[in-house]
């Protein structure tokens, strides 16, 4: 690289329009007609005065100044940054530079600046996006690398008019596919285009033993968006040599890691070696074994669902290293958040970050561990009624909007069952008899003590005391999802299940002010459950009102999920008085997993966005859309039939058996009282 920057010989002025001729035709290897506008012409638009800006994270927020189309900005409206970060951020300016407030400006600040904890911290709340392009020339050094340079940018530009035409070509075929949905990359005659071709052309030419790779694409019309062509040049030549380790961009070599870690402090020390990874065509130094072992010792769970699944992370996170996570968020601002620590701190935030994506990661996979564990006891306790297909969830836009639908659906079609709870003989026509754990087809609740059922053909009265109601949304019961007859599906929902669910509540839950208060994923279900009621809060009670008079079907055709989920928060706090919020949390989650509109409740929580924003910070699974994903995991659990008994943790020893014999024996008794059937012996 030293030998390359030494070697500025005169060349044929090709490929580059300088300031008395920028109008000039540039000829290319794609095109030897096409017309760019020179870098020149680019540098003198820079000092316009007038121009309309964008809103902080609205379109065209992350633009260069000079990209800005001021036909469409002319529609929007103009706000500035936040005014208190970038008051911190002047001060911190100030406190670094050797002139005073009043006279401040880039040129009194240093070239470099001490990387304190300070700065560190105030990196991490956040940099005004205004003051980007300066600070990231700042936090690499590459304005100190530009102000030493031997060279301009201009004549680099010149100089790599006649590069190589292999380089060449490869360059021109990437032009457009960097970014294609983006305003000023889509076409040949974008703006953005010719820019991104002179900087990719002049680093070719720059470090010949690298020449061109796919990555340095990817970076760098990322960069053209918020910085002037020249600075991105300059960024991208410290990245090279300085941020990077050697290696990250060759033709023919890439990296493979020694990690050592001193268990004595926290510190890692990474040794790299070389060998040869190809990756479509991309040949790049990444630190894979690196990662791996840095999971494996941080994040071991993490690490053994993925080598139970076969999942190799190395292979995935090959496109998050070469491209600096350029190409893997949705949205700019996220990945210029993690520019921000990358320019300020080098590669090693790449392993942090990648870290940290994994952790987030792991939560999710102990989810769906936990899930199939639960979809597996019922595929292997009932072959017969459930299949494998039923373990893939559906993760496409289509299936939220079938959701509700399907809710309703099954609503329509139900009919009533009920799960005898003791032997009753048949002695008379008229009587239906059945054996424990019998499961009854109810026709008829019209009296409160007897009602009408059918079992293997037959129809008859029987007490109602001596069945309980199960399965009222017309699912097919399973023996496999009923805690009174299989103790596994209790400790599958309740010990590995709940806290599954319950860690993606709590991730990103914000901490109480006042010190010592409760900060439990339940307050949240309680105020988001309420708040979501309220909207039609007069209406829903009537109908309750109306339904609980008439003896009218309230679970199918009146009550929503919110209003079910409300119903059922407000019965726990009812039945649950001393009981700890994660007993409530259980016994809620069992009880959706009975009605299955589990996944239909996390989104109805997620959806009330004045309660998200009180309780979780915006990295969060609830406020972020990675709530999404976790809805497609426990719709899986919605294909399965589940008998639950919320009140299950409440009862003293967890003795089904003697529990339920003195509301039986109350049962009947008020019946045949009721009915002039009783006898002083009973």
């Amino acid at each position: 690289m030293d030998v390359a920057k030494s070697l500025f010989g005169s060349r044929p002025h090709d490929g580059y329009a300088g300031r008395k001729d920028f109008n000039d035709i540039v000829e290319t290897a794609a095109s030897d007609e096409e017309e760019e506008t020179g870098y020149s012409s680019y540098r003198s638009s820079c000092g316009g005065v007038g121009l309309l800006k964008p809103s902080p994270n609205g379109p065209f927020s992350a633009v260069t100044p000079t990209l800005w189309p001021q036909d469409i900005l002319a529609k929007l409206a103009s706000n500035p940054d936040d005014p208190e970060l970038r008051l911190r951020w002047f001060a911190q300016l100030e406190f670094n530079s050797s002139v005073g407030s009043s006279d401040l400006s880039w040129e009194s600040v240093p070239a470099t600046l001490p990387k304190t904890d300070k700065l560190r911290q105030m990196v991490r709340q956040g940099i005004p996006h205004s003051l980007r392009p300066q600070l990231y020339l700042r936090f690499s050094g590459a304005l100190e690398k530009r102000l030493k340079s031997k060279s301009t940018y201009e004549e680099l530009v010149q100089n790599s008019g006649g590069d190589s035409e292999h380089s060449s070509i490869e360059i021109e075929k990437d032009l457009l596919r960097s970014m294609p949905g983006n305003y000023f990359f889509q076409t040949s005659t974008s703006p953005a285009i010719p820019r991104l071709r002179r900087i990719l052309r002049a680093l070719a030419w720059l470090y010949p033993s690298i020449g061109y790779c796919q990555g340095m694409s990817l970076f760098c019309s990322h960069l053209l968006l918020i910085m002037d062509e020249e600075n991105v040049f300059w960024m991208m030549s410290t990245i090279i040599e300085d941020l990077l380790p050697p290696g990250y961009f060759t033709k023919t070599l890439a990296g493979i890691a020694f990690l050592r870690i001193d268990t004595n402090t926290s510190w890692v020390c990474i040794l790299r070696i070389s060998t040869t990874i190809i990756v479509n065509s991309f040949c790049v130094h990444v630190d894979m074994h690196v990662l791996d072992a840095l999971a494996r010792r941080y994040l071991p769970d993490a690490a053994k669902s993925l080598d139970a699944f076969d999942v190799d992370f190395k292979l995935t996170v090959v496109p998050w290293f070469s491209s600096i996570f350029a190409t893997f968020f949705r949205h700019i601002r996220i990945t210029l958040r993690i520019w921000d620590m990358f320019f300020l701190d080098g590669s090693l935030v790449l392993f942090s970050i990648a870290l940290g994506l994994l952790h987030l990661c792991e939560i999710v996979v102990e989810l769906r561990d936990a899930i199939r564990q639960v979809a597996r006891h019922f595929l292997s306790t009932e072959p017969n009624l459930y299949n494998e297909d039923l373990l893939i969830p559906d993760y496409s836009i289509d299936s939220h909007s079938k959701d509700l639908d399907a809710y309703l659906n099954v609503s329509k079609n139900r009919c009533r069952r009920a799960k005898a709870l003791l032997d009753f003989e048949r002695n008379d026509d008229d009587e239906l008899g059945f054996r424990k754990n019998d499961i009854i087809t109810i026709i008829s609740q019209n009296d409160e003590h007897c009602w009408v059922g059918e079992l293997n053909g037959l129809r008859g009265w029987f007490p109602a005391k001596f069945v309980e109601v199960l399965d009222e949304r017309s699912k097919r019961y399973s023996c496999a999802g009923d805690d009174s007859v299989n103790e596994a599906i209790t400790d599958l929902v309740r010990g590995t299940f709940c806290p599954a669910i319950k860690q993606v509540l709590e991730h990103g839950m914000r901490r109480p002010n006042f010190l010592g208060g409760p900060c439990h994923p339940w307050l949240f279900i309680e105020e988001a459950a309420t708040k979501e009621v309220e909207r039609d809060f007069n209406s829903v009670y009537s109908r309750l009102v109306l339904c609980k008079t008439y003896r009218l079907d309230e679970d199918g055709k009146v009550l929503t999920p919110e209003e079910l989920l409300y119903r059922c928060v407000q019965a726990i706090n009812s039945s649950h008085v001393n009981a700890q919020m994660d007993v409530k949390l259980r016994s809620l989650v069992c009880l959706g997993l009975n009605e299955q509109v589990l996944h239909l409740w996390l989104e109805a929580l997620c959806s009330c966005m004045e309660v998200v924003q009180k309780w979780y910070h915006g990295w969060s699974f609830v406020s972020s859309p990675g709530w999404v994903q976790v809805k497609c995991e426990l719709r899986v659990l919605a294909s399965f039939s589940f008998s639950l008994n919320p009140d299950w943790e409440l009862r003293p020893g967890r003795n089904r058996e003697g529990a339920g014999e003195p509301s039986l024996k109350d049962g009947v008794r008020d019946m045949l009282v009721k009915h002039h059937l009783f006898s002083w012996d009973l």
